[in-house]
């Protein structure tokens, strides 16, 4: 399974919010991560909108973690910002012909397999990744 950059970027942001101890701002997560701005931007409003984080704007604002670390499941956030976890055709959100639907074995057993994926993930929470790394 191969995921893309962005559940990457939304797990390490997550990760150096949760190891400071003052509110981030998007240029300090940007210099620190190496980031584009633009990506730092898109991810943390999504993470905003699904409740993981809470922004400030203004003096004192910034960026905070809005749930407890163990609270969040590494699965649930991947599943966020994954746009599309097909991993053959059939399971993708676009229009596919196949010649072996609908006795097509291979659809259920790859949906299976992604949601086995997302599964193993879940066991492990911000908390239990973080563990071991230093506050900044």
């Amino acid at each position: 399974m191969r995921l893309s950059q962005a559940s990457d970027f939304a797990l390490r942001i997550l990760m150096a919010i949760c190891q400071s101890d003052a509110p981030q701002t998007v240029d300090k997560l940007t210099l620190q991560l190496g980031l584009a701005k633009s990506h730092v931007m898109k991810i943390v409003a999504q993470l905003a909108k699904a409740g993981y984080l809470e922004t400030t704007r203004g003096r004192g604002g910034g960026i905070r973690i809005a749930k407890s670390p163990e609270e969040i499941r590494i699965g649930e956030v991947v599943r966020l910002i994954e746009p599309d976890l097909g991993v053959v055709a059939c399971l993708k959100d676009e229009p596919t012909s196949c010649p072996f639907l609908p006795r097509c074995a291979l659809k259920g057993a790859m949906a299976n397999a992604a949601e086995a994926f997302l599964d193993s993930l879940n066991v492990q929470t911000l908390d239990t990744i973080l563990a071991g790394t230093k506050k900044i």
